[in-house]
């Protein structure tokens, strides 16, 4: 502590009385220095206690806490729970993050930054071949999963439901949360210009905009050029679209992208706030499930206004977290084995793997909490394109700037 706390103050110190038995002090001058000298132990108590209720640990002489700072993409959140930051507090470490778009990340100047933690692969393969070839320092951890899913209302899945293009997972109820969504019809509709309100929305519901996902900017974030990968693989007969097909593929999913209008941050938040302006969002399922899981802790039930569509062409995104620098190695590693942490990362809607008995962890969480998991099922694996075909498509869609070279 760098202030000096002195026990005695000149302000106890008092004359012995003269007359009267020596060494003895009257009673009530006595128990006022006691007041005082038992109030700093007292005092450093309730300090303690604040520290480990704000950090999660005490502080130990001579430990120093590594600060890092990262260059993060949608995982932001992850550094920002409460509980997440205690527990790295336990191990010394605080982060700090400045959050940014994937292809921001890999595009962007990474010398101020101990570590990355780009939303997906593609990011994260420009970012490690890069530093490779610069023979720069690159450690690289899988901690979770986050299947890309497309969020909506209930009337809406239902439209959908009515003309072919989902269908209800288990058996069909007011409560269903999640659909399987045929992606090839629903492409279909956007490209014959369906609109919503074609398709018979529950009475009360009207919008006149042509049927289409909603995705943040293609050229800022995973999650966009995720979606425009899923696209162009359905387009292209559920096959990897190579170098030399690639900008063909992408001029001729264009327009069907192009439906939504112009791509906009924030989707998910939009969705949760009930606006129709945009009521199919590509999002991640963790940030969904992380939704229900607080909805239903504050309501005493999950939310089943709000569901989830499930693309037969599925991908799930394989978020990384790469340290830059050897002092940010044990964050990556924590990350990525710390039980307390994997366990945290859990109960956020993340996909951590098998428990000891074999079991989906994050299925086993959603049935303790009382809330239905989504269906395992085998769907079709869409495969990214070669990062180079996936930076012609983008530019085909959407004129991004080619960070590879």
């Amino acid at each position: 502590m760098s202030d000096t706390l002195s026990i005695v103050d000149p302000a106890d110190v008092f004359e012995e009385p003269s007359l009267g038995i020596a060494g003895r002090r009257p009673f009530f001058l006595a128990r006022r220095r006691f007041r005082r000298v038992a109030a700093f132990p007292f005092a450093v108590l309730v300090l303690a206690t604040g520290i480990l209720a704000l950090t999660g640990n005490l502080p130990v002489p001579g430990v120093p806490v590594v600060e890092l700072k990262g260059r993060v993409a949608s995982k932001a959140d992850l550094f920002t729970d409460p509980e997440v930051r205690r527990i790295l507090m336990r191990h010394r470490i605080k982060v700090t993050v400045d959050v940014a778009g994937s292809r921001q990340v890999a595009e962007g100047d990474l010398s101020q930054y101990d570590f990355v933690f780009p939303s997906g692969q593609a990011a994260a393969d420009t970012i490690k071949e890069r530093r490779e070839a610069a023979h720069e320092h690159a450690m690289i951890k899988l901690p979770f999963t986050s299947p890309l899913v497309i969020a909506t209302y209930r009337a809406y899945a239902e439209a959908l439901v009515g003309r072919g293009a989902a269908t209800p997972q288990g058996t069909a109820s007011a409560d269903t949360l999640y659909y399987d969504l045929d992606l090839a019809k629903f492409l279909d509709l956007a490209r014959s210009d369906t609109t919503w309100s074609n398709l018979g929305l529950n009475p009360g519901r009207i919008n006149n905009n042509v049927v289409a996902a909603y995705t943040s900017p293609y050229c800022d974030s995973n999650s966009a050029e995720t979606y425009v990968s899923q696209v162009a693989f359905s387009y292209h007969g559920s096959r990897t679209v190579d170098e030399a097909s690639a900008d063909d593929v992408g001029r001729a999913v264009k327009p069907l992208l192009e439906a939504q209008g112009r791509p906009a941050s924030d989707r998910f938040d939009s969705f949760v706030n009930g606006e129709d302006s945009a009521p199919t969002p590509v999002v991640y399922e963790h940030q969904y499930l992380a939704y229900q899981l607080h909805h239903k802790s504050a309501k005493g039930k999950p939310d089943t206004t709000r569901v989830l569509l499930y693309p037969d062409s599925a991908f799930v995104t394989e978020p990384r977290i790469i340290s830059l620098k050897p002092r940010a190695d044990e964050l990556a590693v924590l990350i990525d084995t710390d039980p307390e942490l994997r366990k945290r990362a859990t109960e956020l809607g993340f996909h951590t793997g098998l428990d000891a008995h074999g079991q989906d962890q994050l299925r086993t969480f959603l049935g303790s909490r009382n809330l239905p998991a989504p269906a395992t099922v085998n769907r079709t694996r869409a495969l990214l394109p070669s990062p180079k075909a996936l930076e012609t498509i983008l530019q085909a869609v959407a004129g991004c700037k080619r960070i590879l070279s």
